[in-house]
């Protein structure tokens, strides 16, 4: 049933989705930052802006091109309660969404040339960068509709962005454990998010976890996502890449993260998850973050 169209604020702002394309973008800094460990500051803060930039600019044009792609489902009720889309309330055409994203796309690509002719960070940046945009377009055009399929790509798309933080400096196994904690985070994550809007989704055609697996088993899936991600969190600490601050906020990671797993293994309903998405996805996202920074300044 198509809802009511009700009419958004300041349309234009949610085109750049800040509650999401603000986390990426911290992710990609984060792995700038922390693959230049031995380099000049000032040339750390720089390259790591630099970074954090592309990766943002990236970050809006896939997620203003999903506006555009989902404007059909986010007329939905009761998905169009939820669902700030400015395309699909009609307050901005469908053309301008989408040259709103390729604009975006275009500074990412122009930014990396150009940066990557000055110096600041390497060629191969184009790697990351292509598959990402390999994935949105993907996304976009409906190639990853399955439950697992809708997870993979999350987790895929954070470890790629992480992958293109490192571009800036030094590859090592310490920044690949994490580039892969970040792969299980995101899609256990995605469990996450699903059994929050299974009350909504279950009105929709949208295909989530717990429409086909139940709540419980996507909670086991989380469980089980979330507890890999750990591991490998943990274990980056031991490739000697990081310093012991990284080990104490980490270990602080890993034991709130338990504690919430425990939690919701006990009752996966869709106002626990709505009451931990934030946690999960900011909070958590967040305290990693800091800890991998600290973790790579030398404070001798």
């Amino acid at each position: 049933m198509e809802a009511e169209v009700r009419t958004l604020k300041y349309p234009l702002i949610y085109l750049f989705r800040p509650n999401r394309t603000i986390m990426v973008s911290i992710i990609t800094g984060t792995a700038a930052y922390a693959s230049t460990a031995g380099l000049s500051e000032e040339f750390r803060v720089l390259s790591s802006l630099v970074v954090t930039l592309i990766g943002w600019c990236l970050a809006v044009s896939g997620f203003s091109l999903d506006f555009c792609a989902d404007r059909e489902m986010d007329k939905i009720a009761p998905r169009s309660t939820i669902r700030s889309n400015p395309i699909a309330t009609g307050q901005i055409p469908v053309k301008t969404g989408f040259i709103f994203s390729m604009i975006f796309l275009f500074l990412s690509f122009s930014l990396s040339v150009l940066f990557s002719w000055i110096g600041y960070i390497n060629w191969w940046i184009f790697i990351p960068w292509t598959l990402i945009v390999l994935v949105l377009i993907g996304l976009a055009l409906h190639w990853f509709e399955t439950p697992l399929s809708r997870s993979f790509t999350l987790g895929l798309l954070q470890t790629l962005y992480f992958f293109m933080g490192i571009t800036v400096g030094k590859i090592n196994l310490g920044l690949i454990l994490i580039a892969l904690m970040f792969f299980f985070a995101m899609f256990g994550g995605r469990g996450v998010t699903d059994i929050r809007d299974f009350p909504i989704d279950k009105e929709t055609p949208v295909q989530t976890m717990p429409k086909k697996y139940g709540l419980k088993n996507t909670a086991r899936i989380v469980a089980i996502s979330l507890i890999i991600a750990y591991i490998l969190s943990f274990t980056a600490y031991f490739t000697g890449w990081y310093n012991p601050i990284y080990l104490y906020l980490n270990i602080i990671y890993i034991i709130t993260g338990l504690m919430l797993i425990a939690i919701f293994l006990l009752k996966p309903t869709p106002k626990l998850a709505k009451n931990i998405t934030m946690i999960f996805m900011m909070g958590q996202g967040t305290l990693i973050c800091l800890a991998i920074i600290l973790g790579t300044i030398n404070f001798a």
